[in-house]
Parts: C-alpha cells; sequence; structure tokens
C-alpha cells in the first residue's frame, strides 16, 4: 500500500472513531485536494468542530507555530478554559529533565509535565467493598461481615495516529517515558535501587480523577502489520525511527496513597468536598 493512501486510510479511522461522519467527509475532502487530515484536526473534531475549521462545542483549537501545537481549550460556548481536564499522566521533573537534555523529548510532553492522550482513551476500575460470610447452622440466610475496600487497578487505553515528524515525536517520547517509569534507578542513577517512581492520574476534571497517586505497573501496545509505517529522522541526520501510523497503548496504574494519606481520608471530607483535588477515589 502506498504510504499516501496509507495516511488516507488512517485518518480515515481515527476520523470515524473520534469525529465521526463530519471528520470523515473532512478527511475524504484533503485528500482529494493531496492534502492530509493532521491529529490536530481529528483532535479539535473530536471536540466537536466542524468540516470548515469552526470550533464547536468542546473542541480543542489548534494552531501551528513553528511546527509545535498549540492547544487551547474552548468551553460549549466558545469561552477558554484554564484547566486542561484532558486525560494525562503528571511524571517527576527529574524524568523530563533528563530526556530533554538528551534532546529527545517532545516538547509538547514537556509542557504538559508529563504523557497526554490525545485521543479521548477508555478508562476503566472498580472500587469494591470485601466482606467475609457465615453460614450458621440451619438458617436460610447467611451473614456477611465488613472486611475491608480497596480500589482495583485503573487501565487506560487510548489510540496514537501519526502523520507527521510532531506526530512521530510524541509518539517515540511516550513510549520511552513508560518504559522509563516501568524501571527502577540502577547503576550510575542518583537514587539508585529506590522503586520505580509515583506519578500522578489527572482526567475529566475534579470530580472523576485529579491528582490520584498512581505507579505504574505495566503498559501495552502493539506494532500492527496492517497498516504503514512513519519514518522520521531523515531529515535532520539522526538515526531513522519508523513508528506505526495507527496504534494503541494501554496503560495500567495501581492507585497508591501513602500512610499520612489514608489517615487523612474521611468519608465525610470525601462527601462535602474538603478533599476535592486531593486524589481520592
Amino acid at each position: 500500500m502506498a504510504q499516501d493512501e496509507s495516511k488516507y486510510l488512517a485518518g480515515l479511522i481515527g476520523a470515524q472513531l473520534i469525529g465521526g461522519d463530519t471528520a470523515v467527509n473532512l478527511v475524504s475532502s484533503y485528500y482529494q485536494g493531496n492534502q492530509y487530515a493532521t491529529a490536530a484536526q481529528l483532535i479539535n473534531l473530536a471536540g466537536g468542530g466542524t468540516a470548515d475549521g469552526t470550533v464547536g462545542p468542546g473542541a480543542m483549537n489548534l494552531s501551528n507555530n513553528n511546527d509545535q501545537t498549540v492547544v487551547n481549550v474552548k468551553g460549549m460556548n466558545g469561552q477558554t478554559i484554564e484547566q486542561d481536564i484532558r486525560t494525562r499522566i503528571r511524571v517527576p521533573d527529574g524524568y523530563l529533565g533528563n530526556a530533554q537534555s538528551g534532546g529527545w523529548m517532545a516538547p509538547e510532553l514537556v509542557a504538559l509535565k508529563g504523557i497526554i492522550f490525545p485521543y479521548t482513551p477508555t478508562i476503566s476500575y472498580e472500587t469494591k467493598a470485601d466482606y467475609t460470610t457465615q453460614t450458621p447452622l440451619h438458617s436460610n440466610y447467611a451473614q456477611y461481615f465488613y472486611k475491608n475496600s480497596s480500589v482495583s487497578p485503573i487501565t487506560i487505553t487510548g489510540k496514537f495516529s501519526v502523520q507527521n515528524d510532531n506526530d512521530a515525536n510524541v509518539y517515540i517520547a511516550t513510549i520511552t517515558l513508560l518504559r522509563a517509569l516501568t524501571k527502577m534507578p540502577w547503576g550510575s542513577d542518583s537514587k539508585a535501587g529506590s522503586p520505580p517512581p509515583i506519578c500522578r492520574l489527572d482526567a475529566y476534571g475534579e470530580f472523576m480523577f485529579k491528582n490520584v497517586p498512581i505507579v505504574i505497573t505495566n503498559f501495552r501496545t502493539d506494532y500492527p502489520n496492517t497498516v504503514d509505517y512513519f519514518t522520521v529522522g531523515k531529515k535532520n541526520g539522526k538515526s531513522p525511527v519508523s513508528v506505526p501510523t495507527l496504534s494503541e497503548i494501554s496503560v495500567t496504574c495501581a492507585p497508591v496513597y501513602s500512610r499520612q494519606e489514608i489517615l487523612n481520608y474521611s468519608v465525610t471530607g470525601y462527601l462535602n468536598k474538603s478533599l476535592k483535588g486531593k486524589g481520592y477515589l
């Protein structure tokens, strides 16, 4: 399959996933004009943008400035939302600083202080209360005694598309960060022998996921043989790297709370919002 055709098909798939018929029409019109809808345009459509570029309800208006994407999050009435409520995993500054000094970290991830999912991902987890069961002799009903409550690991699965150098750099930076965040510091590291770092999960605002302390227990991605691969690094003399034009990344993370955070928790505080933004689930 020619690379241009692969771009077109990847755009159609991404458009259908996040923007419906309007996004598909935009991708088709761009293809007929020998242009291709970028990830930025698809993200805009996912928020409710239109084929002519008009920002719709909840859309994110992206403009290109020196090949660096600038994101302005818009509300339903078109007003700028100061807080970015997209799904994001914030990582310690030291990881971003070391990566930036190495010259490979995408500036978008540095500005956002971590990993961002460009399309709305699927997030799943569960909370449960465990009870032990007693079955008295010669009784019609069992008796339940409370044991403890717990929050399951959180699974985040999202699509990543690559259609230009900028998209490819974001994808490479995301994969590299996830690899590093599942390893303990070792050898010449300043904190050799310490466990992998605690990150923070934000998604969808205060009453969903805000400042949740997590550790990344595993991540999974695929390199399908059904799409084309985009090669970056050929123009600037760096070693070429090929990445899939459309793939999926799944991250599993476990919520972890310090002893002090556990002591500070109360159901009353959770309900009256005094613990808002403290990361409790």
